[in-house]
C-alpha cells in the first residue's frame, strides 16, 4: 500500500484486524450479516465488505467511518473499542492482532468471553483491556 494513502500505518493489518473483530463479534451474538445490516442500518453488503476489509475505494481497504464503528458496535451490543484493534494502546505501524494465527486465536477466545460473560471487561491481551475511563460503567 502506497505510504501516501496512510503515512507509514500499514492500514491492511488494521482493517483485517477490525474486519476479523466484526466477524467474531457477529458469530458470538449469534447474528447473520442481514441481522447485523438491519441493527445497525446499514447494507448487508457494507457488513460483508468490512468483515472482509474491501471496498470499492482507490485503496480497495474497507477504512469505516467512525458513525460505522458506533453503529455496528450498537448492533452488536458491545463498547466500540470491541472493534477497533489498537484501541487502548500507541498505534504501531502495523496491527499487533494481526502478527499470528496464535495471536488471532487469542482474540476471538477473549471477544467471545466478553460476549458471553466469562471474562471482565477488563481482560488483558490482544489490546482489548480499556482503561477505566474508556468504559463507562452504568
Amino acid at each position: 500500500m502506497p505510504t501516501s494513502d496512510h503515512g507509514s500505518l500499514e492500514w491492511d493489518t488494521y482493517a483485517f484486524a477490525f474486519g476479523h473483530r466484526l466477524v467474531t463479534l457477529r458469530k458470538a451474538r449469534g447474528l447473520s450479516q442481514e441481522q447485523v445490516a438491519e441493527r445497525s442500518g446499514l447494507h448487508r453488503n457494507a457488513v460483508s465488505n468490512l468483515e472482509r476489509a474491501v471496498s470499492n475505494s482507490k485503496s480497495g481497504l474497507a477504512n469505516p467511518e467512525l458513525s460505522t464503528v458506533y453503529r455496528l458496535a450498537r448492533a452488536l451490543d458491545v463498547p466500540p473499542v470491541y472493534l477497533i484493534p489498537g484501541a487502548n494502546t500507541r498505534i504501531l505501524d502495523r496491527a499487533a492482532e494481526q502478527e499470528s494465527n496464535q495471536s488471532l486465536s487469542d482474540l476471538e477466545r477473549q471477544l467471545r468471553g466478553l460476549i458471553s460473560g466469562e471474562l471482565p471487561d477488563s481482560v488483558s491481551g490482544a489490546g482489548l483491556r480499556e482503561p477505566d475511563w474508556i468504559i463507562e460503567r452504568g
